[in-house]
């Protein structure tokens, strides 16, 4: 039978505790509980795997926005279709580069609202194109802001880019683009909590030597109603013919608009003659007036003509289709 402490044991044993006389076991630090930080951005992997209706919808609209675009500015327009990736719209804003066109859309019926960014290079570009320039001219970015013209200029490029957004989501779900405002400071720009999360796709437009970028950002939940066809893949992509996107673009292309020429005579002079050269001299041309003209589209030679007058302007008379190998 074990042995009790009396109480005066009891009593000796605690002084010598507090006095130190008796050793006690040191205490055992607790166990780590630090856990890993989880990224619920990436909880299954790239847009484009989880999504990859949704790429297929982009990689159309890269494809309607260069000819779009190329119609409405007069200049070649090449536009390549990024990365998809998840960021939460605080992140997002963040990250932006300013100055820039922050542009609020609604993608309906679907709820809640989109951006459509064009960055501030883009901007000065197409205004420049617009204004009778070439989208060439270098723009100083740092500390510049947009004029009330340049801003209306362009909200008519954006409502193009959102056409053709429009347009491209039509085999897979008939949506209705409807441009809400626009904005410069990300902080009127805010289309939902900081912590949501946002699809993010980014494409590069390239005009001549100039590029920048034009970002998508649309909320998560607004794509959840349809993730069911999203995740099925992009069924407009078939195998054969386009016959919706062949008949597009046709359409477009017999809007384009080509120069015509033609030349009405060649001579040639000496140096000496030139200089002498006086008001009412006559220059004799190497055609006589009843040759016929070669007629050329953008430099190129097509047909064959004969000068007039049509309408008391000068005019010319196609009689014939140029063979070309």
């Amino acid at each position: 039978m074990p042995k009790i402490l009396s109480q005066e044991e009891v009593d000796s044993l605690l002084q010598g505790i507090d006095e130190g006389k008796i050793g006690t076991p040191a205490a055992v630090a607790p166990e780590s509980r630090d856990l890993p930080r989880y990224d619920f951005h990436k909880e299954h992997g790239p847009v484009q795997q989880r999504l990859p209706g949704l790429a297929g919808i982009h990689e159309r609209f890269g494809n309607l926005l260069a000819s779009s675009l190329t119609t409405l500015s007069g200049a070649e327009v090449d536009v390549t279709p990024g990365e998809m990736s998840c960021a939460a719209l605080g992140d997002f804003s963040r990250s932006l580069p300013l100055p820039a066109s922050l542009n609020l859309f609604k993608m309906e019926p679907l709820r809640g609202v989109s951006l459509l960014v064009v960055e501030g290079a883009l901007v000065f570009a197409f205004v420049d194109l617009f204004l009778g320039g070439t989208g060439q001219r270098h723009v100083k970015l740092e500390g510049k802001s947009f004029t009330p013209i340049e801003l209306r200029i362009l909200e008519k490029v954006v409502r193009v880019m959102l056409e053709g957004l429009e347009q491209a989501w039509s085999d897979t779900q008939e949506l209705r683009m409807v441009f809400v405002r626009s904005e410069i400071d990300p902080q009127f720009a805010e289309i939902a909590r900081p912590d949501e999360l946002m699809v993010v796709s980014r494409f590069t437009l390239q005009i001549g030597k100039l590029s920048g970028q034009i970002i998508l950002c649309t909320p998560f939940a607004a794509l959840e109603s349809l993730r069911g066809r999203l995740r099925g893949g992009f069924r407009g992509e078939t195998l054969g013919v386009d016959e919706k996107w062949k008949k597009y673009l046709e359409q477009k292309i017999c809007e384009v608009k080509v120069g015509v020429s033609c030349t009405l005579g060649r001579s040639r002079i000496t140096g000496r003659e030139l200089l002498q050269m006086k008001v009412d001299d006559v220059i004799p041309m190497e055609q006589r007036p009843d040759d016929p003209v070669i007629v050329r589209v953008e430099g190129v030679p097509k047909f064959t003509g004969y000068l007039g007058a049509f309408r008391q302007n000068k005019a010319i008379r196609v009689e014939g289709k140029l063979v070309t190998g």
